[in-house]
């Protein structure tokens, strides 16, 4: 049941047209935007064009969304337009951080049939970044509608490397990563449009078989894992114990700084970017 505190200073956390960017947004004028969140417990289903989300009994399963805390009468605004309680059930649920916000949620019965949206993220992808995709400058300047915002995350079985061999100077590498079962990884998640992570791929030579996608779990500082998408080079380009130039380690370190990764990490990635790694093991080995 929901505190009186709850009621007068609601938070919502909205998934679909009401998102910026998208349709609806204007709807949440007056709101103050507090962040991306997200809601454990829950699956998205695509309805065309808007989704909704239904109660999972996979605990496991969550969804992607934005917080925002309501001005006074701006649950009663929302209620409007999702109708509720007859197509959207308003309910108050726990997110991942502990926090409770209002989220507008469906019946099971009504998503019948409608496929279920790609990591839960109406509209765009999670991308797991661990090279020089961590420099702000750089991904804002390959994702032009990139938000700014990121999420601290941990990759266990996978292990950091310079191993991807550059087209242009072969002695010189990029930051991939392999699979290792006792090894771990830090980056930063970033939520990036359809349009943008088509620009990435380009920019990571996907159509041209640098780097491959790959769909991993990272578990992120509030405990909760999730499927990210990363890109990972592909085994023709592949080469071990190649540097970096300084320009590029360079971007690693800022990008890494900038987010906070943990500072035990960011001291791990300087030695490694050093060029004189010799006798450092992987991170958790």
């Amino acid at each position: 049941m929901a505190s009186p505190s709850e009621l007068r200073n609601a938070l919502v956390a909205v998934y679909g047209s009401l998102k910026r960017g998208h349709g609806n947004h204007h709807w949440l004028h007056g709101a103050r935007f507090l962040g991306r969140c997200r809601l454990p417990g829950l699956v998205m289903h695509n309805l065309g064009p808007y989704p909704m989300a239904v109660p999972s009994s996979q605990r496991h399963q969550l969804i992607h969304a934005e917080l925002y805390r309501l001005p006074p009468g701006g649950l009663a605004r929302l209620d409007t337009l999702e109708d509720y309680p007859h197509e959207y059930d308003r309910r108050l649920r726990r997110l991942s951080d502990g926090r409770r916000a209002w989220v507008y949620v469906g019946r099971p019965e009504q998503v019948l049939g409608c496929a279920t949206v790609p990591f839960g993220d109406w509209g765009a992808t999670p991308v797991f970044s661990y090279g020089s995709n961590l420099d702000p400058q750089q991904l804002r300047h390959r994702c032009s509608s990139w938000d700014g915002l990121a999420t601290v995350a941990q990759l266990r079985g996978w292990r950091w490397r310079i191993n991807k061999r550059s087209q242009r100077q072969p002695q010189l590498g990029f930051a991939g990563i392999e699979r290792c079962g006792r090894s771990r990884c830090w980056g930063a998640v970033h939520h990036l449009s359809h349009a943008d992570r088509a620009a990435l791929d380009l920019r990571e030579g996907v159509p041209i078989g640098q780097y491959d996608h790959a769909v991993v779990t990272i578990r992120s500082r509030c405990g909760d894992s999730f499927p990210a998408l990363t890109y990972v080079p592909h085994a023709d380009v592949r080469v071990p114990g190649l540097r970096s130039s300084s320009d590029y380690a360079a971007r690693i370190l800022r990008g890494a700084a900038h987010h906070g990764l943990p500072l035990a990490w960011q001291r791990w990635l300087r030695r490694r970017l050093s060029g004189d790694p010799a006798g450092l093991p992987s991170w958790g080995d």
